[in-house]
């Protein structure tokens, strides 16, 4: 693998922010699935490891009329959607090679899926007046964003 210096391995760091990004995923639904247990009762309020994403989404969308019923069908589709970034970022680090991005498909997936969700939270949160949330879904945009170009311009050689 190219180094930088003898001690920067690109591809390892590569490798770590796929892994990162599907864990991270991994922990937001599993929370988000939680708080949806506990809001349907299944959990006690007492209940701790939930994201408080539901109680943020009736908090943004009951002011402006919502009815539940969407606002739950929202949450559900949010969390499918995460669903389906942590799959696809366990996917692209298990098939992760270190070529071009365009080279390496699962990658170039998975953080496209990724990019859509925040775009799509910052539509939303522009819709339903959230400017509090929308700092937040920015950062990780960007942070997806800064993924995706690490991926691509950092070195990719293998060393003779």
């Amino acid at each position: 693998m190219r180094t930088l210096f003898g001690w920067i391995n690109f591809a390892w760091i590569k490798r770590g922010l796929l892994l990162f990004w599907a864990f991270w995923y991994s922990v937001v639904v599993t929370t988000n699935v939680l708080n949806a247990l506990q809001a349907l009762g299944i959990l006690p309020a007492s209940f701790k490891f939930v994201s408080g994403n539901w109680q943020l989404i009736n908090q943004t969308m009951d002011p402006l009329g919502v009815p539940i019923v969407l606002q739950a069908f929202l949450f559900t589709g949010v969390i499918v959607w995460e669903m389906l970034c942590a799959a696809l970022f366990f996917v692209a680090y298990a098939r992760f090679r270190n070529r071009t991005l365009v080279e390496e498909k699962e990658s170039l997936w998975a953080c496209a899926v990724a990019l859509a969700l925040w775009c799509a939270f910052q539509v939303l949160d522009e819709v339903f007046l959230a400017y509090d949330l929308e700092s937040m879904h920015r950062v990780i945009f960007i942070g997806t964003i800064f993924t995706i170009v690490f991926l691509q311009l950092m070195p990719r050689e293998t060393a003779a």
